[in-house]
């Protein structure tokens, strides 16, 4: 894949951003439901932190789209999914990672148990999805290293 230079810059910067999201997984992902209800503070940074690591993989996808000189997408699901048309990534690997957009409308708008089920989940099985995002875009950023593998998150995501 060929990258002009303001889109590696930016694609740096995103997966700066996102290793350092990544690293607050082994703190938040101990997070309980009653913390979770009752400390207001440490809610609106779990929400944050999920809605950070959502937001930021829809701007990763949007470069590689564009690099690739494919069409953005209308909304933010199918932004993810059509990511996942581009090797190396797969089918499998859009539809993991776009499954997160729509907890952005959850943590908006739902009661805190119904967001609470939703974010457990997203606690429990994303983290393999995002770590597969930052190590292929290092990937592209490097071009001539091999490709890490895309299928090993596959099944605990489902």
């Amino acid at each position: 894949m060929e990258l002009l230079p303001e889109d590696r810059e930016r694609l740096i910067r995103y997966i700066d951003f996102m290793e350092s999201e990544l690293s607050d997984f082994p703190k938040l992902s101990k997070v309980d439901w009653r913390a979770y209800n009752e400390d207001r503070d440490l809610r609106r940074n779990l929400e944050r932190w999920i809605e950070n690591m959502v937001n930021c993989s829809i701007d990763i996808a949007k470069v590689i789209l564009a690099s690739k000189e494919r069409r953005i997408p209308a909304t933010y699901k199918e932004v993810l999914r059509e990511l996942g048309s581009i090797e190396p990534f797969d089918e499998a690997f859009g539809e993991s990672v776009s499954q997160w957009v729509s907890l952005r409308n959850i943590l908006a708008h739902e009661y805190l148990d119904i967001r609470w089920t939703s974010i457990k989940k997203f606690i429990k099985i994303s983290e393999p999805i995002y770590r597969q995002l930052v190590n292929t875009i290092k990937v592209f950023l490097h071009p001539g290293a091999e490709y890490p593998p895309v299928h090993d998150h596959i099944d605990e995501c489902k």
